[in-house]
């Protein structure tokens, strides 16, 4: 995999704010999403585009260090990557930098897609 393919960033979320990396050639399950190695969590998650991509920006040198999530990231996508797809969508590549579009933040004019309504569910319990 080629350091072009990954994206490293901070979805910032409040309390859960959290570095995470993207990599352009894993699938989502449809094109408005997209999966992001969560650290704060150790895993991947598939978050929804028009949600998650306002909430993203590049990794700061004081945020984490860049070889530490590397790392992470790697070891977490090796259990990860072999029940996934890593085709892209009709060999529409995503872009390597999510877009933060501070004028239009909300895009009325969006297509349908066929999902049928169901979104993130996060049922990770944050107590333990």
């Amino acid at each position: 995999m080629a350091r072009k393919d990954l994206w490293y960033g901070v979805l910032e979320a409040g309390d859960k704010t959290s570095p995470v990396v993207r990599d352009l050639t894993l699938e989502a399950s449809s094109p408005s999403k997209v999966w992001l190695y969560n650290h704060s969590r150790n895993t991947f998650l598939e978050y929804s585009l028009p949600i998650v991509e306002p909430k993203l920006r590049a990794l700061a040198a004081d945020d984490v260090p860049r070889d530490e999530l590397d790392q992470a990231f790697r070891a977490a996508l090796k259990k990860f990557a072999p029940a996934r797809n890593t085709a892209r969508w009709e060999g529409k590549a995503a872009s390597a930098k999510p877009v933060n579009k501070k004028d239009d933040e909300f895009d009325t004019d969006m297509e349908e897609d066929d999902n049928d309504g169901d979104e993130f569910i996060d049922d990770i319990d944050d107590d333990d």
